[in-house]
């Protein structure tokens, strides 16, 4: 089965089995969409008892009843099935990296412009770097991506004077 990583364990809370963890994406309360989770071993499915969001991210797993449960867990990365995994997006424009990188990327008068062979995640938006003849960058705002077609495999960008 694959597997997507969303987050790890970062430390117990409490005594009775309680974590904290790190979650990769937006909204954490969208795990209770999920039928479990793995560690990194895979073998076995956890179903998730409760997840709270606030001030911490808190996570109740069944099974998992006390402190010395838990510590077993710390620094261990969270996984889901590779299925469910669109349950996380939070809105039509959110795509996961990994469904981007290799992409063919043409400006708005259909020009190849090359393949989106990396994706660097910098402050307000994500950066795709394009792989033709040279390397080139293109900021991932909805001032230049015009289309994320998944179908046809493809992006439409509108490009200003000299980004690339």
């Amino acid at each position: 089965m694959e597997m997507y990583l969303i987050g790890k364990i970062v430390n117990t809370h409490g005594l009775k089995g309680i974590m904290r963890f790190e979650y990769y994406f937006k909204d954490p309360l969208k795990m209770k969409l999920l039928s479990g989770i793995y560690f990194a071993d895979g073998d076995e499915k956890h179903s998730i008892i409760k997840v709270k969001s606030g001030k911490k991210l808190l996570l109740t797993i069944e099974g998992i009843e006390s402190i010395e449960d838990a510590e077993v867990l710390k620094n261990e990365k969270i996984f889901i099935s590779n299925d469910e995994k669109k349950l996380l997006i939070e809105d039509k424009d959110e795509y996961f990296t990994e469904d981007i990188i290799g992409m063919k990327v043409f400006n708005d008068n259909m020009k190849f412009l090359g393949k989106i062979t990396k994706i660097y995640q910098s402050g307000k938006n994500d950066v795709y770097q394009l792989d033709n003849d040279d390397t080139k960058l293109i900021p991932a705002s909805k001032e230049f991506i015009k289309k994320i077609d998944m179908k046809n495999q493809c992006v439409i960008v509108e490009l200003i004077e000299g980004l690339i």
